[in-house]
């Protein structure tokens, strides 16, 4: 998983103006892609968690989805959010918000 520096720095601040230790980032069965992808914030990394920049935790399952993935953050226009880059995908589902293997 890679990390990209204006990610970094978003994490860091919306970490920092919670009570968090960090986020995590998570692939989850759903959607009508059959996976989605769920960041939240995480209270403290688990044993067998992966942690990327001594911020972002994934769990032993998410990992082998996440393995060539990379967070970023895109401003387009009023939108702002973070957005996984993942080369294992194959598709979206037309929404956008799932994606196939």
């Amino acid at each position: 998983m890679k990390i990209t520096e204006t990610a970094l720095t978003k994490l860091q601040e919306r970490v920092a103006s919670s009570d968090a230790w960090g986020a995590r980032l998570k692939v989850s069965g759903g959607g009508c892609g059959g996976y989605t992808y769920e960041l939240t914030y995480a209270e403290c990394p688990e044993l067998t968690d992966r942690i990327y920049q001594d911020i972002l935790v994934i769990d032993i399952y998410s990992q082998e989805y996440l393995t060539d993935a990379q967070l970023d953050w895109q401003v387009n226009g009023l939108n702002e959010e973070f957005v996984i880059k993942n080369n294992q995908e194959s598709g979206r589902c037309g929404c956008g918000e799932s994606f196939y293997l």
